[in-house]
């Protein structure tokens, strides 16, 4: 619309990845050494996190765009997947043809995969994009294949980038196994205002490719910085607005006028009021906090051998010494099951065991708790306990509730 108008080759501000308009801010400059660095040493996982229109993609093309040829790159960007669909996705990415679409057959693909690979004295990286959409049984897959060694190198580099709610979900105060693998982390911060004037300048300096007066009057980039807090993709909407108010004006000169129609014309409020309205990662969890914390007693068999406070969002359960509840027991599978805390409610989940779990007699696979729900592994008993106010009644346990059920079938016949 504006482009023959202000005689430029190209739209200066398009939102699309191109990595002709890549600008590079010292938060980006240090999430690339970081990237680098962890690719470089092997170890651990990685994660990078800025808020949504930050540039996280865009660095990612940059780095990828100039890997070394002994590195393996499988790039996941569709994160929202069951967790056979993400292993199959990793499959495809890395051209592998597994014969079945299964859980077993696709962890194992990968493993061969990774364990040529380096033999062949080549690095296989895996990064997941959009990574706080991961479901937790994704997470642990990841957990596991991170785990993948060989003479004391690891097999497969994995790389999570996401907005910084994955920054809660792996915090360094969480005790699970897959928040310990962090080696580093790094935060993209947006842009300041000096940098945000460098950035568009160099957009309009691709689009002209060097010859262009067009310019935006720097008394303008305060406002510019109010309402879009640094956010490249924020300035990119807003600037373009700027030059079609200015274009639609017949002025050359991008003034005031030209960034308040725009404002007006978006219906923006000034960046902290915009992100001041969005949901605070931790609001669920401290709503969550204000709850009786609920408990597990462990039995073995006939006397208690532990309680456990279900004081975190995720908890696992299993043989190793390295489970958030440990259960020395032969018939309990080394990784077995998870408590997971969703909204307030917990869940028990069995992560592919042996041996199962059964729930008040009953086999499950995905259960939601109630109050003295009889959980048992191998031959471990354990009890879910909540306190429950005053003001609610107490769910009946497992028993009144079966003869509550027979009471209730007696008075139907």
């Amino acid at each position: 619309m504006y482009r023959e108008f202000f005689r430029l080759d190209d739209y200066p501000f398009r939102l699309t990845a191109d990595a002709r308009y890549f600008y590079m801010g010292k938060g980006h400059l240090q999430a690339k050494a970081y990237l680098k660095y962890i690719l470089h040493i092997r170890d651990g996982v990685a994660v990078i996190t800025g808020e949504p229109g930050v540039g996280k993609t865009v660095l990612l093309e940059n780095v990828l765009a100039y890997l070394e040829d002994d590195i393996v790159v499988a790039h996941i960007k569709q994160t929202q997947l069951t967790t056979t669909e993400f292993l199959l996705a990793v499959c495809l990415q890395l051209e592998l043809e597994p014969e079945k679409i299964n859980k077993a057959t696709l962890i194992n693909e990968i493993q061969r995969f990774c364990l040529r690979q380096h033999f062949k004295t080549k690095k296989v990286v895996l990064i997941v994009d959009e990574a706080h959409n991961l479901k937790i049984n994704t997470l642990e897959e990841l957990r596991m294949l991170a785990n993948m060694e060989m003479f004391g190198r690891k097999l497969l580099q994995i790389v999570l980038v996401g907005q910084p709610s994955l920054n809660h979900i792996l915090s360094s105060h969480r005790k699970d196994a897959l928040s310990q693998m962090v080696r580093l982390s790094c935060h993209i911060e947006p842009l300041t205002i000096k940098e945000m004037g460098e950035y568009i300048d160099h957009r309009l300096a691709v689009a002209s490719k060097g010859n262009y007066t067009l310019s935006f009057p720097k008394d303008s980039l305060s406002t510019i910085m109010c309402y879009t807090g640094g956010v490249p993709r924020l300035v990119n909407v807003l600037c373009d607005m700027m030059l079609i108010a200015a274009c639609l004006q017949g002025t050359q000169y991008v003034d005031a006028a030209c960034l308040h129609g725009a404002i007006k014309k978006l219906g923006w409020p000034v960046y902290l009021k915009r992100i001041s309205d969005l949901p605070k990662p931790n609001a669920t969890e401290n709503f969550v906090q204000q709850r009786p914390i609920p408990m597990l007693v462990i039995r073995q068999p006939g006397q208690i051998t532990g309680e456990y406070l279900l004081n975190r969002e995720r908890m696992f359960i299993g043989r190793d010494a390295d489970q958030d509840i440990t259960l020395e027991n032969r018939k309990v599978s080394r990784h077995h099951a998870q408590i997971v805390n969703i909204n307030g409610r917990y869940f028990i989940q069995d992560l592919n065991s042996t041996n199962g779990i059964y729930v008040c007699s009953e086999p499950v696979k995905w259960h939601a708790l109630t109050n003295h729900d009889q959980i048992r592994i191998g031959d471990c008993v354990m009890e879910y306990q909540e306190s429950v106010s005053k003001d609610v009644p107490e769910q009946p346990h497992a028993s009144q509730r079966e003869s509550q059920r027979e009471e209730q079938r007696v008075a139907m016949v």
